[in-house]
């Protein structure tokens, strides 16, 4: 769920942390969903009265959950529960400590294929480029990065999962 909310102003803010204050409009991730509150004027109905809605609102929902997952795999990296490249994850996947995976949306189907496979017990998500996942380390490429057992982890897999949901249901139904 996406939780979106009337700032000062009557503006309507997605919340990506979920701990604006107010009162919050909760929607399901997805990208069809959303646009069908917009056009339907739906947040008007549930703010009860009128508000302003961002033209770009739909694509600031992408970059700002984007952006918290970056953030929120940053601070598993300080705290010691992000490992990247091959040898580091594919020991962490042989040790079954893993919350989350993530492989380069850009990589080959030969490096994707190299690590994970589909019956793994934890979810992989490739909706990050190479120099995206590169930015959490402090530069360069990146393909592969685990984030191993931990709350952060469990708080960027969850993130992570909502946007992996958003961005499936506009290449779904778009």
């Amino acid at each position: 769920m996406l939780r979106f909310v009337s700032a000062p102003g009557r503006i309507i803010v997605f919340d990506v942390a979920e701990k604006l204050p107010g009162r919050g409009f909760w929607l399901k991730a997805d990208k069809l969903l959303l646009h069908q509150a917009i056009t339907k004027r739906l947040f008007y109905k549930a703010a009860k009265g009128t508000v302003t809605i961002p033209d770009d609102l739909e694509d600031k929902v992408v970059a700002l959950l984007k952006g918290r997952c970056l953030n929120l795999m940053s601070l598993c990296r300080k705290a010691g529960l992000l490992v990247f490249g091959f040898e580091a994850v594919k020991k962490a996947v042989e040790q079954q400590s893993i919350t989350v995976a993530f492989e380069a949306s850009d990589a080959s189907e030969r490096e994707q294929s190299k690590i994970f496979r589909s019956d793994d017990a934890f979810p992989i998500y490739t909706f990050l480029n190479r120099s995206e996942m590169g930015q959490i380390i402090g530069g360069g490429d990146i393909v592969h990065i685990a984030l191993l057992n931990g709350t952060l982890s469990t708080q960027a897999a969850s993130v992570a999962h909502k946007l992996d949901l958003y961005l499936k249901s506009a290449e779904q139904k778009g």
